[in-house]
C-alpha cells in the first residue's frame, strides 16, 4: 500500500475531481438517454422484452450518477483544508460557488443537494425495478437490436472491469471510501454481466433469461434500500464549520464483493471501527471461534437425526414412505423413522369434511358496503337469499335441452350444487387419495360436472324447477359416487346438496312474464270450465226436477184414479144387492154432508095436530151464547 503526503494527497484528490467531472457528464448523458429510450419503448406497442431490460439499465444508471456525485462531493475540499492549485484555477467553482460567500451556506446548500438526490434517485431506482418484479409472465422474443446491444453491454462491461482493477491495484490511504467505491464498481460489473447473460438466454431460455435479470433487481434493490437509510441516518447530522460532505453510498452488499468471503472477519472490522474493540483478542471469542465449527457440525448431525421423528396431529394421518416407497399409513401420534432424506411422511386427513362448490368464481367482497351484521333471532342470512333477479357468484351455468314448438333447442339455467366429501378412514383410501390425484377437489369438481352434463342433457327447465331437489340430490349423488369409486380415488361422498336451481338473472323478468302468462291461461282455462261445469249441473238440476214433479203428479193422479176405481166397484156392487137401499144411504150421507155446516131449527109434531113435521132450512145467525 503507498503511502502520500499531504501535497501528493491533494494533488490524487485534485486529478480525481477533474476525471470524474468527466464521468458525471458520461452517466449524466447516457441516464438522460436512456430515459428518453425507456420513454419510447413505454409508448411504443411490441417491445414489453426491452422495456424490463430498459429498467433495469434506468435504475443501474440512477445508482450510478448517486454514486458519482456523492464521491465529487466527497472529494471536493472543505473550510479547513488547502486547496491545491488546480482547484484555486478552477473556473467552473468560481462561476457556481463565486456569490456564496461564507462556508455555512455552501455547506447547507450542498448538505440539502446531496440528500435529496440520493434519496429521490433510490426511490425511483426502487419504483423501476418493483414494476420489473410485477411481470409474472416470460419473456416474449426480441427480434430487433439483440445482437447490437449484448456487443454495447460487452464493451461496458470490459470498461467498467478496467476500471475496477486500476482502483483494486492502486488504493488511496487518505481515501476512506476507497475500498467502498471499489465494491460499488464491482457490483455495478456484476449487475451488467447479470444483464447481458439475460439477453443472451432471452430467445433460447426465456424462464430463465426472466429469472436472471430478477436477481440483478434484488441486488439493485438491496444498495438502493440500503442508500435510503444512510440518507436518512444522516439527516440528523447537520454540516457545521469544516464540515465536509459525507458519503451516503454506503452498502453491506458491495462490502461482500470480494473473495474470499470471510463474513466474520468483515463484523469484526465493522466492531472495531465503531467501537474501537478487537473480539479476535478476547479469550471467550477465540474459545468460540474454535469450538463454533464442530458444534455447529453437531447441532446439524442432531437435527438430521431428530428428523427422523414424526409427530402426527389428531386430524391427520401419516403415509410413511422409506427410501420413496410407501410402507405404511401411520396414526395421530409420534413416530420414529427413518431420517430425511430417507425416511418421509406425508399427510393425509383423517375424518375432515369438506364442503366444494361446482362454480369456478368465489364470492366477491365488496370491501366499500359496510358488513351487515346477521343477528340470531333476525332475517335469513344475506348470502343464504336466492332471489332469482340477483346474481350469485356461486352459480354454475349448465346448458339444458328445450323444444320451441317442433324444433330441438337448449336453454342455459343457474343452479348452486354443493358436494360433502371427505377423505376415506380405511389406510388404503388414505394412499389412493394421496398417490392417484394430484389434486383431490379439482378432480371431484370436474367429475361432478361430468355428471352434471349427462345429467340436465335430457332434462327441460319447467322439469326442473318443478321437480323435487331430494330426488335429484340422491340421483345425482349416487351417480358421482360411482364415477368416484370407478376412479378409486379414496374419497367418500357423503351427500350433495342442491343450493338452488333457476334461470339466468338477466333471463329472469322475462321467465316470470312466460310463467305469469302461463298461470293466467291456466286460470282462465279453469274458470271457463268452472262455469261450464256449474251451467250443466243447473241444467241438470232443473231437468231432474221438472221429471221428478210430473212422475209425481203422474203418480198422485193414478192413485186418484185409483181410488175412485174402487170406490166405483165398491157402489156400483152395493147398488145390485140392493138398489133402494144404497140410493137411500147415499140420500142421508149427501144430507149429512151438505147439513154437517148448516144450522137446524127442529120443530116437534106436537105443536100442532093438523100439520106433519117439517124441515126449517132457513139460516139463522147464530147468537154469542151459541157460539159459545
Amino acid at each position: 500500500m503507498s503511502i502520500y503526503s499531504d501535497e501528493n494527497s491533494h494533488t490524487i484528490f485534485g486529478r480525481m475531481r477533474n476525471r470524474l467531472r468527466g464521468y458525471r457528464a458520461c452517466s449524466l448523458i447516457l441516464l438522460i438517454l436512456s430515459c428518453a429510450l425507456y420513454y419510447y419503448l413505454l409508448t411504443t406497442d411490441g417491445f414489453q422484452a426491452w422495456r424490463i431490460y430498459s429498467r433495469t439499465l434506468v435504475a443501474v444508471h440512477l445508482l450510478i450518477f448517486v454514486v458519482i456525485e456523492n464521491v465529487q462531493l466527497n472529494l471536493s475540499p472543505s473550510a479547513g483544508q488547502v486547496p491545491s492549485r488546480s482547484y484555486e484555477n478552477e473556473k467552473l467553482f468560481k462561476r457556481c460557488w463565486g456569490r456564496l460567500r461564507t462556508s455555512g451556506v455552501r455547506n447547507s446548500v450542498k448538505y440539502l443537494y446531496q440528500h435529496t438526490l440520493t434519496s429521490l434517485l433510490s426511490v425511483l431506482a426502487i419504483y423501476l425495478v418493483i414494476e420489473n418484479f410485477n411481470t409474472e409472465s416470460a419473456l416474449p422474443p426480441i427480434t430487433v437490436g439483440l445482437i447490437p446491444i449484448v456487443c454495447v453491454l460487452v464493451i461496458i462491461c470490459f470498461s467498467v472491469l478496467v476500471i475496477e482493477r486500476m482502483l483494486s491495484f492502486k488504493s488511496i490511504r487518505q481515501w476512506p471510501c476507497h475500498s467502498m467505491v471499489t465494491g460499488l464498481t464491482r457490483v455495478l460489473l456484476s449487475i451488467l454481466l447479470l444483464m447481458t447473460v439475460a439477453l443472451a438466454l432471452n430467445n433460447y431460455i426465456p424462464t430463465a433469461s426472466l429469472w436472471v435479470v430478477y436477481i440483478a433487481c434484488g441486488i439493485i434493490f438491496l444498495i438502493a434500500v440500503e442508500f435510503i437509510f444512510h440518507s436518512v441516518a444522516h439527516i440528523f447530522i447537520l454540516p457545521r464549520e469544516g464540515w465536509s460532505a459525507p458519503f451516503l453510498c454506503r452498502s453491506m452488499v458491495a462490502e461482500c464483493y470480494h473473495w474470499p468471503l470471510h463474513p466474520l472477519l468483515l463484523i469484526r472490522k465493522k466492531i472495531y471501527q465503531h467501537f474501537g474493540v478487537d473480539i479476535g483478542k478476547i479469550q471467550a471469542f477465540a474459545l468460540m471461534a474454535r469450538i463454533f465449527t464442530p458444534v455447529l457440525l453437531g447441532i446439524v448431525f442432531v437435527g438430521w437425526l431428530i428428523s427422523g421423528l414424526h409427530q402426527i396431529p389428531l386430524s391427520q394421518r401419516g403415509v410413511y414412505e422409506r427410501f420413496g416407497q410407501p410402507v405404511n399409513v401411520l396414526l395421530p401420534g409420534i413416530h420414529i423413522g427413518l431420517p430425511w432424506p430417507f425416511g418421509r411422511v406425508r399427510p393425509v386427513d383423517y375424518g375432515a369434511v369438506y364442503e366444494l362448490q361446482l362454480s369456478d368464481e368465489r364470492p366477491s367482497s365488496n370491501s366499500s358496503a359496510p358488513p351487515v351484521q346477521d343477528r340470531i333471532e333476525g332475517p335469513a342470512p344475506q348470502d343464504s337469499w336466492r332471489l332469482w333477479d340477483n346474481t350469485h357468484s356461486t352459480d354454475q351455468a349448465q346448458v339444458i335441452a328445450s323444444s320451441i314448438g317442433d324444433k330441438q333447442s337448449f336453454q342455459i339455467v343457474n343452479m348452486d350444487i354443493r358436494i360433502i366429501w371427505r377423505v376415506g378412514l380405511q389406510d388404503a383410501d388414505a394412499m389412493n387419495s394421496l398417490y392417484h390425484a394430484d389434486d383431490l377437489p379439482t378432480t371431484i369438481q370436474r367429475v361432478a360436472r361430468q355428471v352434471l352434463t349427462q345429467y340436465f342433457a335430457h332434462q327441460q327447465l319447467d322439469v326442473l324447477l318443478n321437480e323435487q331437489r331430494a330426488g335429484m340430490s340422491v340421483a345425482l349423488n349416487n351417480e358421482i359416487k360411482q364415477r368416484l369409486r370407478n376412479l378409486n380415488l379414496g374419497v367418500e361422498l357423503l351427500f350433495t346438496r342442491i343450493e338452488s336451481i333457476h334461470p339466468p338473472a338477466g333471463a329472469a323478468n322475462a321467465y316470470h312474464g312466460v310463467q305469469a302468462a302461463q298461470i293466467a291461461a291456466n286460470a282462465l282455462i279453469a274458470r271457463e270450465k268452472g262455469y261450464a261445469a256449474a251451467l250443466a249441473n243447473d241444467s241438470q238440476r232443473v231437468a231432474l226436477t221438472a221429471i221428478n214433479t210430473s212422475q209425481a203428479f203422474s203418480h198422485e193422479q193414478q192413485a186418484l184414479a185409483n181410488n175412485a176405481l174402487t170406490r166405483y166397484s165398491a157402489e156400483h156392487d152395493s147398488w145390485e144387492i140392493n138398489p133402494q137401499a144404497f140410493i137411500n144411504e147415499r140420500r142421508y150421507q149427501i144430507l149429512s154432508k151438505a147439513l154437517s155446516h148448516t144450522p137446524l131449527l127442529i120443530l116437534d109434531d106436537e105443536i100442532s095436530a093438523h100439520h106433519a113435521p117439517i124441515l126449517d132450512l132457513r139460516q139463522f145467525w147464530q147468537t154469542s151464547e151459541s157460539n159459545k
